[in-house]
């Protein structure tokens, strides 16, 4: 008969992602009231750990490279399939790991069964590397096709929907400014593509958008973000009238929108965000529309855009920020706030002091209190 330590938590893992993947979803992450996998393979569904109200937020991988792993961008747990046990059963990871042995039938096989096991895992072995060598290799076709967007991009942004976009219903000036951000480019024609997950329906077109270019750390594009853009009726130009007018192409986690690098060394051209001197302070947004209102505001600061709530906390900083301001929605949903309240404890637990500005003037974000400011007769911001 095997025995516990024939087999390392690892073999358990793929085990379980081999034979009981479906057995594990359907148990472990049960479908509610809409469910759906969506064209990345993210099982969306209520998280099992807590009192989850709306799907949403949660979801489970179901294709590679990524199999198996779990992530809430509400609370920002994530883990993989032995995590996901531990977050059904509220249990350690070592219960878990127990449970999951009784799933295979671990202290029952015999030896015979433990070679056929093997063998087929190895095959499976074989096969998930060469499932990930080709989930990989979309990633980077997803990453080439969202640089190459944006360097077919018009960099020039004065006098296009977006300058419009920007300075007549956002109220960011950007004649004001020395020079527009190098990130935000004008697309004339950008292709839009949406599936409801519940009806099935598709909105397609093309559109006017803003595109802005995803960086990691080092620098290195990495995805765009498109605003798409439409006249309303009172000839302005706005966000287009579709399901979602601002989408992501291309693998951004962690990555930033370098919106303003503010002013160098006596008044000289800003460094890269990787270069920055140590004691360098940084506002971080949510939203790009945000980022800008802050270099509207402070033109001499450095801005970057995290691009979602859930990015605020992860986005990848150098050591020598050590202070930073979040800029943050005012929302009154609770798992808005207490995402917000972990990404402050991630960068406090890297060392930075951390500040938070929310809108108190009226409206959700810093955004909306410029907008108010400058529509208002004689307001200043």
């Amino acid at each position: 008969m095997a025995t516990q330590q024939d087999y390392s938590v690892q073999q358990i893992k793929e085990l379980l992602l081999r034979e009981k993947f479906a057995y594990l979803l359907d148990r472990f992450a049960p479908s509610a009231n809409g469910s759906h996998t969506d064209h990345q393979g993210r099982y969306f569904t209520l998280n099992p750990g807590r009192q989850d109200r709306n799907v949403g937020s949660f979801y489970v991988n179901t294709r590679e490279p990524r199999l198996g792993y779990w992530q809430d961008f509400a609370t920002g747990e994530h883990g993989d399939i032995i995590d996901l046990i531990a977050l059904f059963r509220r249990c350690s990871n070592a219960e878990a790991i127990r449970e999951a042995r009784e799933i295979l039938g671990l202290e029952r096989e015999t030896e015979a069964d433990r070679k056929k096991r093997q063998d087929d895992a190895d095959r499976f072995a074989a096969q998930r590397k060469a499932d990930q060598e080709r989930a990989q290799a979309d990633l980077a076709e997803r990453s080439r096709r969202a640089v190459g967007l944006w360097h077919h991009s018009v960099p020039e942004l004065r006098g296009t929907p977006v300058h419009r976009y920007l300075q007549d219903v956002r109220k960011v000036d950007l004649d004001r400014l020395r020079r527009q951000p190098g990130a935000l480019r004008y697309r004339p024609d950008c292709r839009y593509y949406h599936v409801d997950q519940e009806t099935g329906e598709v909105t397609e077109g093309e559109f006017p958008a803003m595109v802005a270019l995803i960086q990691n750390l080092a620098g290195e594009p990495v995805g765009v973000h498109r605003t798409y853009l439409a006249q309303d009726p009172a000839g302005r130009w706005n966000k287009a009238p579709v399901p979602k007018a601002k989408l992501t192409l291309g693998p951004w986690a962690g990555g930033h929108i370098s919106i303003w690098k503010g002013i160098g060394p006596r008044g000289g051209k800003p460094c890269a965000l990787k270069d920055v001197p140590p004691g360098t302070h940084l506002y971080i947004t949510e939203g790009i529309e945000d980022a800008m209102s802050v270099v509207d505001l402070i033109p001499e600061a450095r801005v970057i855009c995290a691009i979602s709530l859930s990015n605020l906390g992860q986005v990848e900083l150098p050591d020598a920020i050590d202070s930073i301001t979040l800029v943050a929605d005012r929302d009154s949903n609770e798992d808005a706030r207490k995402a917000l309240i972990r990404a402050i404890a991630r960068h406090q637990d890297k060392g930075r002091t951390v500040r938070v500005f929310q809108n108190d003037w009226g409206g959700k974000d810093l955004n909306d209190a410029l907008r108010a400011a400058r529509e208002d007769e004689g307001g200043e911001a």
